[in-house]
């Protein structure tokens, strides 16, 4: 249990990053525009890719990364497929809302209820931002959608399969857990690298190669990003937000709800469901994997070698044809 304290709290850096090299999609490039919203009393900042009457999918995100984070190739593929893709800013990150007013999370109080799925002392839970995910739906009036998520977006993905199954047309589950607390963490050097709180300054030169260091450690070793881009894109991402307040407090959420055990949850999720892990993950052990994917009837289970925590663009192909598999419906 100790070890999953410490990379659960200490997520509150960016833990996922995409390079920003660009590959052409297969064809012309597809309809995209940035916009907010406003709903369950926050703004939501969101971009939109393809024509707003196709099928949509919407993506969601992991503790600290912004909708960058999702490669903005990827989205443009999906969408030259037929589906309107949408990535956003979940709440305290990016162009979206930051809760000021909630104030750090209280530790002292928090983690003595790891483990109890007691949600009483965070400033929020996982389940809230699945209703921020749902608002943004309602506002662009979006009946249905496929639902992808990403590490803590997975976990928000998975609860929206659960509670608003009506809403979903499938889920996509990508290196998140089950919420299982006794699965093994991943690799403790790295975990602990994550531990190293970020610095207090407003040198974003030291910021940078903060972020670099983790980025690196996290990246896939089968797909790897060069140093020079992972540098490049810590400095955008301190360029459009860097607010680790907001980074701490959805650290919080995760780390009572994916200590909170949804397994017996999941076996209730009907839509289709694609589960994606990298063999190479060293944030969230590959077995965590496996067991969304045995949770859910008839899941489909895909594991990449040389993936890590990260969506690198090399594996762009791979991931868009693993979600077109399950979503298309010729």
């Amino acid at each position: 249990m100790k070890n999953k304290i410490i990379v659960l709290i200490m997520v509150m850096i960016v833990v996922n990053v995409q390079a920003s090299i660009s590959i052409q999609p297969n064809v012309g490039l597809p309809d995209k525009h940035a916009g907010t919203v406003y709903a369950n009393g926050i703004k939501i900042a969101y971009e939109s890719f393809g024509n707003i009457e196709d099928e949509a999918i919407v993506m969601i995100q992991g503790t600290g990364a912004q909708l960058t984070a999702w490669p903005e190739v990827l989205c443009q593929n999906l969408a030259n497929h037929g589906y309107r893709v949408i990535r956003f800013d979940n709440r305290d990150v990016g162009l979206t809302s930051k809760l000021d007013s909630l104030g750090m999370p209280d530790w002292a109080a928090i983690i003595p209820s790891i483990g109890t799925c007691d949600t009483s002392k965070l400033p929020y839970t996982l389940e809230d931002m699945a209703i921020d995910a749902i608002g943004l739906m309602d506002a662009l009036k979006i009946e249905k959608a496929h639902i992808v998520g990403a590490s803590m977006g997975g976990a928000i993905a998975q609860l929206i399969a659960i509670h608003y199954p009506e809403r979903v047309l499938s889920l996509t589950s990508i290196m998140a857990s089950s919420g299982n607390p006794k699965v093994t963490p991943g690799n403790p050097k790295v975990l602990g690298l994550m531990g190293t709180p970020p610095p207090q300054t407003d040198d974003k030169e030291i910021i940078a190669t903060y972020l670099f260091n983790i980025y690196k450690a996290i990246g896939s070793p089968g797909f790897p990003t060069n140093d020079s881009e992972l540098m490049n894109i810590a400095k955008q991402n301190i360029e459009r937000s860097w607010y680790p307040m907001g980074n701490a407090r959805q650290a919080a959420a995760v780390i009572i709800g994916d200590n909170c055990d949804r397994r017996v949850e999941l076996k209730k999720i009907k839509v289709p469901t694609l589960v994606i892990h990298g063999e190479n993950d060293p944030v969230v052990n590959i077995e965590a994997g496996k067991e969304v994917a045995e949770a859910i009837c008839n899941a489909k289970f895909v594991s990449i070698p040389g993936m890590g925590h990260d969506l690198p663009v090399a594996l762009v192909p791979e991931l868009s044809q693993a979600i077109l598999s399950l979503i298309k419906v010729d």
